[in-house]
């Protein structure tokens, strides 16, 4: 796995706005996907934890557990663990995960990082008991008329196409059908999320100071024209607009039957 947005402070600060951003779009998803109790609940790539709180508060899940590969992640994540919620380290791309079969497997916004989802998927569905829930929210498209945004927006998918990763992996998720026996796709939908500017500005503010070293980066965009990037959007960080962006996220839902 390839992640372009690492795990230092700032990507942690990130993380809590994109938390904030997303809420309603999984809180939705889960109500509509969730429907008894469950004992075990796992956060995938829980990076520090704000997934995994919403996930637990959400399902009421007896037990809650966020894996994550990242220490230092982990480590703010734990800083708030209580006995019904805990945190571990783990590459979630591999299986069997510490905790043994779940009863739910939730995964926002990480398949978009790596090079075979499609397998990944794969190795979650064995981690689930008999009825277990694997629930899948990733990106399908995003809507734009504003330049900067669309600017960002294209740097960034090119960026990901290089290391055979896709920022719009929503539809190639839709489309996929998981060759695992006793598998069922209960739910594919995509959920319309507006977003503000200022919590967009935001999100990509930060984002910039991750990648604008990488060496991708550093061949194909010149300097000033990164860096005029990174001023502007952080200009747009106290807008008060609130129609330039909106956010199609794919949520898929599948049973272990």
């Amino acid at each position: 796995m390839s992640y372009l947005f690492r795990d230092t402070d700032r990507a942690a600060r990130r993380l809590q706005v994109l938390a904030e951003v997303y809420k309603p779009s999984s809180e939705a998803f889960l109500h509509a996907a969730v429907h008894a109790r469950p004992q075990l609940a796992l956060d995938l790539g829980c990076g520090p934890g704000y997934t995994t709180y919403l996930l637990a508060e959400t399902t009421e899940s007896a037990y809650t557990i966020g894996l994550d590969s990242s220490a230092h992640f982990i480590e703010l994540a734990a800083q708030n663990a209580t006995t019904q919620i805990s945190f571990l380290q783990h590459n979630v791309t591999q299986t069997p995960f510490p905790t043994g079969t779940a009863d739910l497997l939730f995964c926002r916004m990480l398949l978009t990082h790596l090079q075979d989802p499609q397998a990944t998927i794969e190795r979650w569905l064995t981690q689930l008991k008999p009825g277990g829930l694997l629930l899948i929210e990733e990106v399908d498209w995003i809507h734009t008329d504003k330049p900067i945004f669309r600017d960002y927006l294209a740097i960034v998918a090119a960026m990901l196409k290089q290391q055979h990763n896709q920022l719009y992996i929503g539809e190639q998720l839709d489309a996929y059908q998981p060759a695992a026996s006793g598998v069922q796709r209960l739910l594919s939908r995509v959920y319309q999320l507006p977003v503000t500017s200022a919590h967009a500005a935001t999100m990509f503010y930060l984002n910039v100071a991750a990648w604008k070293s990488h060496p991708f980066i550093q061949q194909h965009y010149s300097s000033d024209q990164i860096e005029r990037m990174e001023d502007e959007l952080g200009s747009l960080i106290s807008s008060t607009a609130s129609n330039e962006i909106n956010w199609g996220m794919r949520q898929l839902a599948y049973q272990k039957t």
